[in-house]
């Protein structure tokens, strides 16, 4: 139950990234932006439009963040915001690089326990097998929190064209569904199922098909970004 808790915390947190996610992270942009609102109209708001309850309620003119004076809501600090917006969101593309290496050891692994009928092998690849499931939750729940608590861009834009964020955000909805439903099926595998063959089958094809499945769309997720 508590995996499972788990997971849907991270649904959650990703249906919420996923809508956060807006199409100008680049600081030049940004920094433009601020100075000609800075030089212009020094009322007008520096936060963009459309934010998120939960960046609203860490980044808005009265969230929890402008209580501290590092973070007061000020031209030069918005600089500094983005300069940390950036460097968050880069760090969110290289975790999404250490949990596609962390999908691949847990397929890797996985096909040899399934594939191989040696008890002494199995037990030798198994406690590898859980080391690369757990680092790729965490730097799967990681990448999340990078995109969600991230400082708000100047400017929320909405393209109605297709674009690589949209690519992004499609495959991040498919990638994530595998995210939950293969583990889950590993967990059926070795606990309360029936112990019948032909579940325990059904159950073990499921979870490689769908462990190679998340994971060439999590790899598209990844690489849609750098193109």
């Amino acid at each position: 139950m508590k995996n499972i808790a788990f997971l849907g915390l991270l649904f959650w947190m990703f249906n919420y990234a996923l809508f956060a996610q807006t199409d100008t992270t680049k600081l030049t942009e940004d920094d433009l932006l601020l100075q000609e609102l800075g030089a212009n109209d020094i009322n007008q708001s520096l936060l963009p439009e459309g934010m998120g309850l939960i960046r609203r309620s860490l980044w808005g003119e009265k969230g929890a963040m402008r209580k501290f004076n590092y973070f007061a809501l000020t031209t030069d600090k918005r600089e500094r915001e983005l300069i940390i917006r950036r460097r968050m969101l880069q760090t969110h593309q290289a975790l999404g690089f250490v949990a596609l290496g962390g999908m691949l050891g847990s397929c890797i692994t996985g096909q040899i326990m399934i594939s191989t009928r040696n008890g002494d092998t199995q037990e030798l690849v198994k406690p590898l097998h859980k080391a690369a499931i757990t680092s790729t939750m965490i730097a799967y729940g990681a990448t999340a929190l990078l995109q969600l608590l991230a400082p708000p861009p100047v400017i929320i834009r909405k393209n109605k064209g297709w674009s690589n964020m949209k690519a992004h955000r499609t495959l991040a909805y498919l990638h994530f569904s595998g995210m939950l439903l293969t583990p889950i099926a590993g967990r059926l595998m070795y606990g309360d199922a029936p112990q019948n063959a032909n579940a325990s089958d059904k159950l073990r094809n499921f979870h490689q098909v769908s462990g190679y499945i998340t994971t060439t769309l999590f790899a598209g997720a990844v690489i849609v970004m750098k193109f």
